[in-house]
């Protein structure tokens, strides 16, 4: 007779299997470098879901520490935070239907926290957004993965756990920045601030993005792209930009946006009535 009570025996080769291919350890190495390189981490963020009253997270935010300068930077705060979801992809994510810019594309799809103090003059539009509506980087609307059937037959799918994991990640930025700005409405800032709520994809393995041309399809492996996403907020519908990047490439991504940054604190610093 089979005993149910005997606990399960496994090797530490077996264990390290399991945990990686689950993903729980590239979500620890992915802390770990963010920590290492002079983030501020917080992992595993729980949130009411609004719809379903559950509790859920998202992986990791992560941001650069906000101690505003001293010297000619006194009082002006610039930063991007980071909102991370990690997907340990076995297979392929390919994303496609390149976004064509018209008169109704949403103006409000990155997502700021501004508060400009009385007797300064900033035009905010050149700073982050101006850079990162750069058109001649692709934005998409759609995406697929892959899935395998029982007769090992692959097929492109849409997978319900990865748009939950998406829809969470841009509701759940969106929130932090509306909230962010209503409590800053309320108060008389003596700070000057701009900031970036930048929701990220994080992939283990492959992204392509996908061209339809007057050819055939035509497929580009990226290191990176961008998502644009539509979702309801409390009931309102709105859009916001996921940046899809892949581990191989998240380093040499987080200087590209450091740089840009120190151009957009240079810009407040400029703006400065003295």
């Amino acid at each position: 007779m089979r005993n149910f009570n005997k606990p399960t025996e496994m090797t530490e080769e077996q264990i390290l299997k399991a945990v990686s291919k689950s993903g729980y350890l590239f979500e620890s190495e992915i802390s770990k470098f963010l920590t290492e390189n002079g983030f501020f981490v917080e992992s595993n963020v729980i949130f009411q879901d609004p719809i379903t009253t559950k509790d859920r997270e998202i992986d990791i935010v992560a941001e650069t520490y906000n101690d505003f300068s001293s010297g000619d930077f006194d009082r002006v705060s610039c930063k991007i935070c980071y909102y991370f979801e990690l997907k340990n992809n076995d297979f392929p994510l390919v994303l496609l239907t390149k976004l064509q810019f018209n008169p109704n594309t949403p103006e409000d799809i990155f997502k700021e926290v501004l508060t400009v103090p009385t007797g300064i003059k900033y035009d905010s539009y050149p700073a982050f957004t101006k850079h990162l509506y750069d058109h001649n980087q692709n934005f998409y609307t759609q995406y697929c993965s892959f899935s395998k059937k029982k007769d090992n037959e692959i097929i492109a799918s849409h997978p319900d756990e990865l748009y939950s994991s998406l829809s969470k990640l841009c509701w759940y930025c969106e929130k932090r920045t509306t909230e962010t700005n209503e409590l800053f409405e309320k108060m008389t800032s003596e700070y000057f601030r701009h900031w970036l709520n930048l929701p990220v994809l994080l992939l283990s393995n492959d992204l392509y993005e996908l061209s339809v041309g007057e050819d055939n399809p035509k497929l580009e492996k990226v290191k990176y792209s961008r998502l644009l996403l539509n979702f309801h907020y409390n009931d309102t519908p709105t859009s916001t930009v996921i940046y899809v990047v892949t581990k191989d490439y998240l380093k040499d991504w987080l200087l590209e946006m450091e740089k840009l940054e120190s151009i957009v604190r240079t810009q407040m610093k400029n703006s400065k009535i003295k």
